[in-house]
């Protein structure tokens, strides 16, 4: 069976149907091909084997294989509403992005600040023009996971630069999984100097909007 014989929504509801499992999300890219699967899970088995009961039942009910490093699960207690689980913390404050490419491929790094600790982010991927632009918003996503204490799923949706009244705008669209289900959210950002720089930005304004310290100038 093909990838693109079955809908994602089918892979997902399967998955649910796996103990602790309380939501999931399945990216996939332009052909069809499994890219990224986000498990969130209550506390009580470990991560290791939701991965491997989440590969079994792909195999299982659509003979669909799946590299065991696609799969990340985040993990709640049972009883926590994880809406209260962010910490309070100074607002971050971007220090830089960096961007190395080699051989058709693109490493990004993006560094904040928080009180005294500096925070970072990496994410890899293909350096197309566009996959690039997605590559910071994951670093982003990815530097602010410890303040969030893992207690959420960030999927990245779509990320662009657009003009708006002779101004480049920098828009961001991200989905939010937790335990109460899924939530869109978006954020935009002027671009001033660097495209970069504004999509950093706008990440942080698409979160801000659940997660109220998270702010940027």
């Amino acid at each position: 069976m093909s990838e693109m014989s079955c809908p994602t929504q089918d892979w997902e509801q399967a998955i649910k149907q796996i103990k602790s499992v309380i939501a999931a999300r399945i990216k996939v890219n332009y052909q069809g091909e499994i890219e990224e699967v986000h498990i969130l899970a209550s506390a009580g088995r470990v991560p290791k084997q939701i991965a491997r009961d989440v590969e079994s039942i792909l195999v299982a009910q659509f003979d669909l294989q799946i590299d065991h490093k696609k799969i990340s699960v985040a993990q709640v207690e049972d009883d926590e509403d994880v809406t209260l689980a962010i910490i309070e913390s100074t607002r971050p404050k971007l220090i830089g992005v960096t961007l190395r490419t080699v051989n058709g491929m693109a490493e990004v790094k993006v560094e904040m600040l928080t009180g005294e600790k500096i925070i970072e982010g990496i994410a890899q991927g293909p350096s197309s023009a566009h996959n690039k632009l997605r590559l910071f918003v994951e670093a982003t996503l990815k530097a602010l996971s410890p303040l969030t204490l893992d207690k959420f799923i960030f999927v990245t949706e779509d990320v662009g630069v657009t003009q708006l009244a002779k101004q480049q705008i920098a828009l961001v669209s991200i989905t939010m999984i937790t335990s109460a289900g899924e939530q869109s959210l978006t954020g935009c950002a002027l671009v001033r100097n660097d495209d970069r720089e504004a999509v950093v930005k706008a990440t942080l304004d698409a979160v801000n909007r659940k997660l109220r310290f998270l702010r940027n100038d």
